[in-house]
């Protein structure tokens, strides 16, 4: 059986959807008490997600070039807003793609030169990068009307507001009790 380029872009996209909703998951999970024995798994689970969310993203976007039912161009998928499919939905994914890169290239590759406060910052930006992925599969895929797609992404959406919850009340908890502590 031959898959068609469309079919291949939508696999593609939610598996990049998939390795970076697991890789922010997991890089959320890894400062939470109750995984410190397991923290070096769940950082290599964090970063190789990543990278595999962001290798599969650029084949998604090279399918994206290459199809004949509705083809992007170079400037249509680099540039948002330039599209002429969707251009808002379409627009929503290159922003993604753009933080989601800077994310991986701030992390392990310019993570040594730069100032710690900033890179934390700028890591956080996985967030809304994470959001508008999700904004760009919910209304551009063609799927979204399938139980299972609809499922994928209430489900994938539940777990991560599950763990950024937990994170925060984490973070809060450790600033509660170091400054219980400093006024002991």
């Amino acid at each position: 059986m031959i898959i068609s380029t469309w079919e291949w872009i939508r696999l593609l996209g939610f598996l990049a959807y998939f390795y970076f909703t697991i890789s922010i998951i997991f890089g959320l999970l890894r400062k939470l008490s109750f995984v410190k024995s397991h923290k070096n798994l769940i950082y290599h689970i964090h970063q190789n997600a990543g990278w595999l969310g962001l290798i599969t993203v650029i084949a998604h976007m090279l399918v994206l070039l290459i199809d004949h039912y509705e083809p992007y161009s170079i400037i249509g998928i680099l540039i948002p807003f330039s599209a002429k499919y969707q251009s808002l939905p379409s627009a929503l994914g290159t922003i993604a793609f753009y933080l989601f890169l800077m994310v991986i290239m701030t992390s392990d590759l310019w993570i040594r030169t730069m100032n710690r406060s900033l890179w934390k910052k700028l890591h956080f930006l996985v967030l809304p990068a994470w959001g508008l992925s999700f904004a760009h599969g919910v209304l551009i895929g063609t799927d979204t009307e399938n139980t299972l797609i609809i499922m994928f992404y209430v489900v994938s959406g539940g777990i991560m507001m599950l763990v950024l919850v937990a994170r925060t009340i984490s973070q809060f908890m450790k600033r509660v009790n170091i400054s219980t502590s400093h006024n002991n």
